[in-house]
């Protein structure tokens, strides 16, 4: 499995919450608010996770020739 993520630059005061949906290439997109303990803020994150079917090398080659 592949993952990358990033955290929301600005604080979230809201409700915490979790969203995920799948884009039909398996492949997960998840959303949620994260709880960091370095400033006890809480942050909006963004999350994609693949399951490629494809050797390492060749999807290093999609992903920097997309």
């Amino acid at each position: 499995m592949w993952q990358s993520g990033a955290d929301s630059l600005s604080e979230y005061a809201g409700q915490k919450f979790e969203m995920t949906s799948e884009d039909g290439e398996h492949a997960l997109l998840r959303t949620y608010s994260k709880e960091l303990k370095r400033d006890n803020g809480v942050r909006i994150r963004r999350e994609h996770q693949e399951y490629p079917s494809i050797r390492l090398d060749a999807t290093i080659h999609e992903k920097l020739h997309a």
